[in-house]
């Protein structure tokens, strides 16, 4: 498996410094000043080798501290929101299968500020959304009446999705928690988000991350979020800011060990991304990996 980033991942992260300072409108420092730092975090981090959802969290960081905006994204989620809503009721009644109710879970995946394929395009697939990666049969047996499944969720807008994966697993009698954000990461999805815009139904129990971070560090996970982890019989961490950071070839865990069961459920958005799995762009992922 081929690390990440690769030498696309400077134009995708100039793309995201922009829309951040979009967002962030005029306040704080002079605009010029703010980008040359930000763009400073990107090249730093680069060099370093270090994964773009590590290098965002840090510039992000930045700009919501310089600005005074405490989410830049908010117009985007706003619409974002619309969007999910109406594609995921086009999807209908699905059948009541892990592997139905997984894809449409990836189908969400689709939102992201670097994506330029066409989402109603991904949407409208479907059910045959091609699976470049496909370890459901390995989940399967960890699904017994009673299991603890965490969902960390990832972009805004797909819960509207996530909620048919919630649903079949409610009826397999597993127990859910749906984890989103404490604070603005990106376009992730949020507490607040779903308070102001009444969206917490049909998602199990919804807790905080405490963090704001893009991805989780799993070197770096608060200590109630990271207890309660530790308990669960399966971890389901959406998108790809996850897959950069808690997939083993992020370097990330102690050891290479992952510590908790582990579902990463994506659609492959980028060439590095894709690359690193020997896969195309917009193809889904559902790789398992299994705790050290």
């Amino acid at each position: 498996m081929r690390r990440i980033p690769g030498p696309e991942c400077t134009a995708c992260l100039s793309r995201l410094v922009a829309a951040t300072l979009n967002g962030c409108g005029q306040n704080g420092p002079a605009p010029g000043e703010l980008a040359q730092d930000m763009d400073k975090i990107v090249a730093h981090g680069l060099a370093a080798g270090e994964t773009p959802a590590v290098i965002a969290t840090r510039f992000l960081a930045l700009a919501r501290r310089h600005s005074g905006i405490d989410d830049p994204f908010a117009a985007k989620k706003d619409h974002d929101f619309a969007a999910a809503a109406k594609a995921a009721e086009a999807l209908g009644d699905l059948p009541d299968t892990l592997a139905a109710r997984v894809k449409a879970a990836i189908l969400g995946n689709a939102f992201d500020h670097f994506f330029i394929a066409n989402q109603a395009e991904i949407w409208g697939r479907g059910l045959d959304l091609d699976m470049g990666v496909d370890d459901l049969a390995q989940v399967e047996e960890l699904l017994a009446p009673g299991a603890l499944v965490a969902i960390l969720s990832d972009n805004c807008g797909e819960q509207s999705f996530d909620r048919f994966l919630v649903e079949h697993l409610e009826g397999r009698d597993c127990r859910v928690a749906y984890v989103v954000k404490s604070g603005p990461a990106q376009n992730d999805l949020t507490l607040d988000d779903l308070r102001q815009r009444r969206q917490g139904h049909g998602l199990g129990m919804v807790i905080g991350s405490g963090t704001e971070q893009v991805g989780l560090d799993p070197t770096d996970t608060p200590g109630e979020l990271g207890r309660f982890l530790d308990a669960c019989d399966l971890v389901i961490a959406k998108g790809m800011g996850h897959f950069e950071t808690m997939g083993p070839q992020a370097g990330l865990w102690p050891g290479g060990r992952v510590r908790w069961p582990l579902l990463m459920l994506f659609l492959a958005k980028c060439e590095p991304v894709a690359r690193s799995l020997g896969l195309e762009p917009g193809q889904g992922v559902a790789r398992f990996i299994p705790a050290g």
